[in-house]
């Protein structure tokens, strides 16, 4: 069953210096219990496409398409009827948790407050919940911390209390934008633990927003590739990673560190990303492509199925399998 299920969305910010058109047509499906990795490099519209799912766009940003969560149309709703949806339905873990956080409330006050507001609980019911949510994300001594404010908390705790409030509410769908970055590696694994745990035991679906394909591979099943706020490719992780279609996901997947070959120097993508205040007619990507051809910096290709389970935007013959 299709829970979210996105079509044409288009995200633009009104600035000082123009237009800024940040997610340019993207198409999104996320079946229900689905584990999806929406990846791409630093302002590629990840987080765009995810806030504005969530109707949490700043206020000079702009979404036009479609956004159906359970047959639901969530663009046009008013911010009373998103608030009913938020937190019972669909979460986010939001990227930087220390501004996430509320750094003037203690943290048992933060976790409460949705429970208190769409469950209907009881504060000391409520602080009971919130205790032993803590507890499941491996927070130590969850009973004495949560009385704790933000900034006593190490990053990776403060990544598990926002899960944690993502989680209180049993949402059918939860978004992790970056919910590893500036982590050591054993704190990543952790998280990525938890995040595959709560899906497993409360049917979760989950989004992981993230430039690290190297967290994808162990954690989700399907994934999206984003460059210039449009869709690259998509398809499940393991085809994806044996045999990536687009010259873009073979970049990324290029880069990330192995094991099994000696990496004096990691290969790199050269170029910069696109300015959006002056997209390219034709591909994104086409500037930074070793096989771009005149068609691709003039003409934008389609996303298009090449085999089963398998899409990809691009003009040029595929090395993958047909």
């Amino acid at each position: 069953m299709t829970l979210l299920r996105v079509r044409n969305l288009r995200v633009s910010f009104a600035t000082g210096d123009g237009t800024v058109n940040a997610v340019n047509g993207v198409d999104l499906d996320v079946e229900a219990g689905q584990s999806l990795a929406v990846v791409g490099e630093s302002g590629s519209g990840k987080s765009q496409l995810m806030l504005a799912v969530m109707g949490l766009l700043a206020r000079n940003g702009t979404a036009a398409g479609s956004v159906e969560l359970e047959s639901v149309e969530l663009l046009g709703l008013d911010e009373r009827e998103l608030n009913r949806i938020r937190s019972r339905r669909i979460a986010m873990v939001f990227q930087d948790p220390m501004t996430a956080l509320n750094p003037y409330l203690r943290v048992a006050d933060q976790m409460t407050e949705g429970l208190v507001l769409h469950l209907g609980m009881a504060r000391r019911e409520a602080l009971a919940e919130s205790v032993r949510l803590l507890d499941a994300m491996e927070v130590p001594d969850a009973r004495r911390q949560i009385a704790m404010y933000p900034h006593e908390f190490s990053g990776g705790m403060r990544q598990r209390v926002l899960i944690a409030m993502a989680l209180s509410c049993r949402p059918r769908l939860l978004i992790a934008d970056e919910p590893t970055t500036a982590l050591d590696v054993t704190v990543q694994s952790r998280i990525m633990r938890i995040l595959a745990e709560a899906r497993a035991e409360l049917g979760t679906a989950v989004v992981l927003v993230t430039h690290d394909v190297g967290i994808v591979a162990g954690g989700c099943e399907h994934m999206v590739v984003l460059y210039g706020g449009q869709v690259m490719e998509s398809g499940p992780v393991d085809r994806v990673f044996a045999a990536p279609y687009h010259p873009y996901t073979e970049g990324l997947l290029n880069a990330v560190p192995r094991l099994d070959r000696d990496d004096s120097r990691l290969p790199s993508i050269p170029g910069d990303p696109p300015d959006m205040n002056r997209p390219p007619a034709g591909c994104p990507f086409a500037a930074r492509c070793p096989r771009a051809v005149d068609r691709c910096r003039h003409e934008l290709p389609g996303l298009l199925s090449r085999a089963p389970d398998r899409r990809v935007a691009c003009h040029l013959p595929l090395d993958g399998p047909a």
